[in-house]
């Protein structure tokens, strides 16, 4: 086969020539050394984002309490059309929790008026 070159050989032969390169060019100088200086003028500032209304907090533990004493609160005066505050409870309370709460209402120890 000749004069030919296996594709393996040629790659073979592109890597040693660029291992040349890299080993043929010339040793640049070394920076001066910037890390001090730079240390030393970079000031950090810490801080986080301010409020923003369209991002809630993230415990929602009192928005829960709230809806679940607002739902048995309606469905003691009212009696009747009061399941908004149902479902508002149910979405974002925990289910462990509502079980509890429910429980402690039975049983008469539930901390709430209602």
């Amino acid at each position: 086969m000749g004069n030919s070159v296996s594709h393996a050989e040629a790659v073979e032969e592109e890597v040693v020539v660029s291992e040349e390169v890299v080993e043929a060019a010339p040793a640049e100088a070394e920076p001066e050394p910037v890390e001090e200086e730079a240390e030393e003028e970079i000031e950090i500032k810490i801080g986080t984002a301010k409020f923003d209304p369209r991002f809630p907090t993230t415990n929602q533990a009192k928005h829960c309490y709230t809806r679940y004493n607002e739902f048995h609160k309606c469905e003691a005066e009212a009696g009747a059309d009061c399941e908004k505050f149902g479902k508002a409870y149910r979405s974002i309370c925990p289910q462990e929790w509502v079980l509890k709460w429910n429980e402690q209402r039975e049983e008469g120890t539930w901390a709430g008026k209602y």
